[in-house]
């Protein structure tokens, strides 16, 4: 594709039927679209001193009622079908009409057809990489009801779009009530949305009333039921079991090869049993005595 720069007069640029009826209807209803004055208009050469009108016609319009006989255009020769196609998306974003869910579909669709990344699209296009995620949240993420609630225009993109950010499609729905309703704008709707990120837990209509009327969320705190101790019974005969098992194969030990790294483990566990025990004979042998001596006290009485 060729793309050359220049100030054409405006007399020289022929607009097309569709252009013409969507111009008119603009002049007599004052409704631009947003982008009017954001990007230069597009023409394609088609003879000597003549061009064809492929996107911008409003803001020639402004630049006409501006009283100035010319307008930067860019113009194009020879596109491939991706630099078409790129085109024809942009000048779908720039239509006041275009359907946000058509829109975040035909990125989709485009990026798939020849492999690109959003930003490779935003470069072609010249929509921003944040903007054209945007537009395919509503189809990757946003839950099915509500994109025909957005095709019916009952929720705008900004709320569609912040509310798909939400993952569980209940609750995106459950956000999206008051919005369909009317009972709330779409001022509110990025705040909402971020609490209901950060409190997961917190009913939507909490969530609103602290937007709203600025009261303090409280997460409730679960209450984990009370751990029942039981009492440590402790079994004799089975103690005694063990320690003669374990006294068997501590005897195994010095008849083996045992690897350094094994031995060195085998050393520090002996010495916390060695402590152990030890602890384990003082104390019995401390009750031991005191049993004699409660003994001998009796039978001398």
């Amino acid at each position: 594709m060729c793309i050359r720069d220049r100030d054409i007069e405006i007399k020289k640029i022929d607009f097309d039927a569709d252009s013409t009826i969507k111009l008119e209807s603009r002049k007599e209803t004052k409704r631009w679209s947003k982008f009017s004055n954001q990007f230069v208009p597009v023409v394609e050469k088609v003879g000597k001193n003549k061009y064809k009108l492929i996107s911008g016609a409003e803001k020639i319009h402004i630049a006409t009622e501006k009283g100035e006989s010319k307008v930067n255009c860019n113009i194009i020769d020879n596109l491939s079908d991706e630099e078409k196609g790129a085109l024809d998306l942009r000048l779908l974003y720039q239509g006041s009409e275009s359907c946000p869910i058509t829109l975040g579909e035909r990125f989709l669709d485009f990026r798939e057809k020849f492999s690109i990344t959003q930003q490779q699209l935003a470069k072609k296009t010249g929509i921003t990489p944040g903007t054209i995620h945007h537009y395919e949240s509503l189809i990757k993420t946003l839950a099915p009801s509500l994109k025909k609630n957005v095709m019916n225009k009952e929720l705008t993109f900004k709320e569609a779009r912040s509310i798909a950010d939400i993952d569980d499609h209940d609750r995106q729905i459950d956000l999206a009530k008051p919005f369909l309703s009317g009972d709330l704008s779409s001022v509110h709707v990025e705040k909402i949305v971020s609490l209901a990120k950060k409190h997961p837990g917190s009913e939507v209509k909490i969530i609103i009333e602290s937007v709203t009327k600025g009261k303090q969320i409280v997460e409730e705190k679960k209450i984990e039921p009370e751990k029942i101790i039981e009492e440590n019974i402790v079994d004799f005969d089975s103690i005694d079991s063990r320690i003669l098992k374990i006294s068997a194969e501590i005897d195994l030990i010095q008849s083996e090869e045992i690897p350094e790294f094994k031995r060195l483990k085998l050393i520090s566990s002996l010495r916390i049993l060695q402590s152990r025990t030890q602890l384990a004979l003082s104390s019995l042998n401390t009750k031991a005595t005191i049993l004699n001596l409660l003994g001998n006290k009796v039978s001398k009485k």
